[in-house]
């Protein structure tokens, strides 16, 4: 496939030039040498009538439809058709708007190129679409193509751009000034967007109609499907909206007769309901038609996440927003206001990890008060409004598959009522859920499990001060336990809240804890773990020894076997020889060393 660069000079001299369109899209990369399209620019600054400007500095016209050749009296003739048509969105008053339209191009696999356009403030979209025996055709066969293929291009397309698309005359000849793009787009791997030499009628809908249908004994052509499939996707793009939510795996639509609608899920109700109103719009469809285009990856993606956190992208004001936050939590715990900064960050960087992770986010903030102490509204609050859908603080821990579909889809779980979470819980299935990174679940009504990236974080909530039953797995829990009711008077500026966490991850900020923070948490942790009757019938015969002159060194299980000879078995139970060792070696200042057998600790009995 070859462009043509067309430049006609102060005297009207036709110069021309022919450019694969890898070189081209190279050739767009850099201005010349005397910086004419950034000249071009700063005079469309001034005034954006430069019909004058042009004549006066001549520059390159591009046209990508077709490969031209001069004949003999200096005029355009085709020489081949490309299968190009031009889409431009203009207006665009920034270069984050220029990325946006650039990106959302990318979506459709029909997309060529797309690269900021002449005057820097449009954005050019190069969609193929395909053509019979391309070669052969005259320009007006080409210029039927054109027309057609720009139509239907237009409302594919305007379905995912975030802009309109302006409204051209499409033609063969279309062609713009000479672009400017650093980084455009390009796939060389670009589909053909299926078209016929006929534009689609717009079609308007219709209060009652009798659809005809062929008889039993005609097939419809292939012509007459693709005719039905282009009005079928051009009244849908026309009367909704339609987006693919990436977080909740399902597209959802907007009604554009009702302002204040909001985007609600495309279920089986509201696909019956689309096909019913196509057919009164005189259209040929079925449920499956429409439910191939709705569920098609022709829907542009939207990511409800990504999206809140690019808009806070360097918002920051430089202050410390994320511990003023921590602050309203009133406590005598030093470290706190350091743990929430390190694991606020980690919520913020779980949102954005993939399937391909190591880890998940694997520190939980415990609160620990009497109840109306405002904990259950902080969690609540530490969520900004545009993603509140994703908080939860109803988790059924008995439920495992409801616990990782909530995992993917959920971006911060409370666990509520932590004590009331049985000891054999925390010990196995809520230690183990907190370290993955993604989960395998099977979609509701789906076929096959799935892996999914998990996307929530946890914190938790308590009335009891010992609440950590497993000591191996205290180092999980930040726990501050509260000194008077949370300030919730003052709601968080979420906008610096995460601005500023999104600078923290940019700047390769700590969102996990260390060696030496994770022993400083397991020693805070000490106070809060849950106490057997063995730990205060331990501490009723003996006590850890300063040194060898003071005390002995005793196996685990003779110490067991000691306390269940004084006090008896049914006293000691459920606790056995292993959980009693793992107890010992939570104990502050209790020696300990490993021999050939067994582990010992240095302990001193008392007198009784």
């Amino acid at each position: 496939m070859k462009i043509t660069l067309v430049l006609r000079d102060k005297k009207n001299a036709l110069r021309l030039s022919n450019k694969t369109i890898e070189s081209f899209i190279e050739r767009i990369k850099t201005d010349t040498k005397d910086g004419t399209v950034a000249r071009r620019r700063r005079q469309f600054c001034m005034t954006d009538n430069l019909e004058s400007y042009d004549r006066q500095n001549p520059s390159h016209l591009i046209y990508p439809s077709a490969e031209y050749v001069k004949d003999g009296n200096e005029n355009l003739c085709m020489k081949s058709f490309n299968g190009v048509v031009t889409l431009t969105v203009d207006g665009l008053g920034s270069p984050a708007e220029t990325d946006a339209v650039k990106q959302a191009a990318q979506i459709l696999h029909y997309t060529l190129a797309a690269f900021v356009g002449p005057t820097g403030s449009e954005v050019i979209i190069l969609v193929r679409v395909a053509a019979p025996d391309s070669e052969s055709l005259t320009e007006e066969e080409a210029d039927a193509y054109c027309r057609a293929g720009y139509h239907l291009a237009s409302a594919l397309y305007q379905a995912i751009l975030p802009k309109p698309i302006t409204k051209e005359t499409a033609s063969v000849r279309s062609c713009f000034h000479m672009p400017l793009d650093a980084h455009p787009y390009y796939n060389a791997k670009a589909l053909a967007l299926p078209v016929s030499e006929k534009p689609l009628p717009v079609m308007e809908p219709q209060p009652q109609v009798v659809i005809e249908t062929p008889p039993d004994n005609e097939e419809a052509t292939g012509a007459d499907i693709s005719l039905e499939t282009r009005k079928l996707i051009d009244f849908l793009n026309t009367r909704y909206q339609f987006r693919y939510n990436t977080t909740m795996g399902y597209t959802e639509y907007k009604d554009n007769s009702y302002n204040y609608m909001d985007w609600q899920p495309v279920d089986d109700r509201v696909l019956k309901g689309l096909t019913m109103k196509v057919r009164l719009g005189g259209i040929d469809a079925r449920d499956n038609d429409v439910r191939r285009y709705v569920h098609s990856d022709m829907i542009r993606p939207y990511d409800p996440i990504g999206d809140y956190l690019w808009e806070q992208y360097d918002k920051w004001d430089g202050k410390d927003h994320i511990r003023r936050l921590a602050r309203t939590v009133p406590t005598k715990n030093p470290h706190w206001e350091d743990w929430f900064y390190t694991w606020f960050l980690g919520m913020v960087r779980q949102w954005q990890v993939s399937c391909h992770a190591k880890y998940g986010n694997q520190a939980v903030p415990l609160l620990i008060s009497t109840q109306g102490w405002n904990k259950t509204t902080f969690c609540e609050q530490l969520l900004p409004p545009e993603l509140s859908w994703g908080y939860t603080g109803n988790l059924q821990m008995g439920d495992k598959r409801q616990v990782l579909q909530q995992m993917a889809q959920m971006l911060l779980i409370n666990l509520d009522e932590f004590n009331q979470i049985p000891s054999h819980t925390q010990q196995g299935f809520l230690k183990n859920i907190i370290t993955l990174s993604s989960v395998k679940i099977k979609r509701p009504y789906g076929r096959h499990v799935e892996d999914f990236p998990r996307r929530a974080s946890f914190i938790a909530t308590t009335n009891q001060a010992d609440v950590l039953a497993d000591p191996s797995g205290s180092r999980r829990f930040l726990s501050v336990e509260l000194t008077g009711p949370i300030d919730i008077s003052t709601p968080p500026n979420y906008e610096q809240l995460y601005a500023q966490a999104m600078q923290a991850l940019h700047q390769h900020d700590h969102y996990y804890f260390g060696p030496e923070e994770t022993l400083q948490i397991m020693e805070w942790n000490r106070k809060f773990r849950v106490k057997s009757a063995a730990d205060h019938f331990f501490f009723d015969y003996f006590e850890p020894a300063v040194n060898e002159t003071d005390g002995e060194w005793i196996s685990a299980s003779a110490i067991f076997e000691f306390l269940k000879a004084k006090v008896g078995v049914s006293l000691l139970k459920p606790v056995n020889v292993a959980s009693f060792g793992r107890m010992l070696s939570g104990i502050s200042g209790l020696k300990k060393r490993e021999t050939k057998h067994h582990t010992e600790y240095l302990v001193r009995r008392l007198k009784l």
